[in-house]
């Protein structure tokens, strides 16, 4: 997909985790630590759902590498959020790595998850949030309202996709 130079080091890839079967299990291993273990769910579920991500439909993984590291992830999914089926599709599973968090890496994965859903027909999208509201709003994102989740209180927030493509 896609490489751009982080503030300092090597660039940034984006790449389909499709394109990747070897790091299914490193993004299983960071989705479960992150969330799963906190919400009834297993690693063997966490491991399927990222095993079922293709690059043609949903869910669909996107995974950060640096260096041919894996640094972080996103996920385009139909749900997310059990409080409100009726919403959908779902950015779910940002995720960046410890070590490499407060590069811009997030702001990279969050662009290529929207032309993605772009590129698959969505006109909006939806995410949950518990203590990342301000990154997600930098990005266009509106808070529409104030849920609670399995990790606390959150915010419901909503991006309307522009109807002309991103550069």
């Amino acid at each position: 997909m896609t490489a751009r130079p982080i503030q300092t080091g090597a660039p940034v890839a984006i790449e389909y985790l499709e394109t990747y079967p070897n790091l299914i299990h490193v993004c299983a291993s960071w989705s479960f630590g992150q969330w799963g273990c906190q919400s009834d769910g297993s690693y063997e579920q966490t491991t399927r759902e990222f095993e079922a991500a293709t690059k043609s439909s949903m869910p669909l993984t996107l995974i950060a590498t640096q260096d041919g590291k894996p640094v972080g992830m996103i996920t385009l999914g139909e749900h997310d959020f059990e409080g409100r089926p009726d919403l959908s599709p779902w950015l779910k599973s940002l995720y960046v790595h410890p070590f490499h968090r407060n590069k811009g890496i997030a702001s990279l994965l969050i662009e290529g998850l929207e032309h993605e859903a772009l590129r698959l027909g969505c006109k909006s999208l939806y995410l949950t949030t518990e203590d990342a509201k301000y990154l997600y709003e930098k990005s266009g994102w509106k808070e529409i309202d104030r849920v609670r989740t399995p990790y606390g209180e959150a915010a419901l927030m909503k991006k309307v996709l522009p109807t002309i493509a991103l550069a």
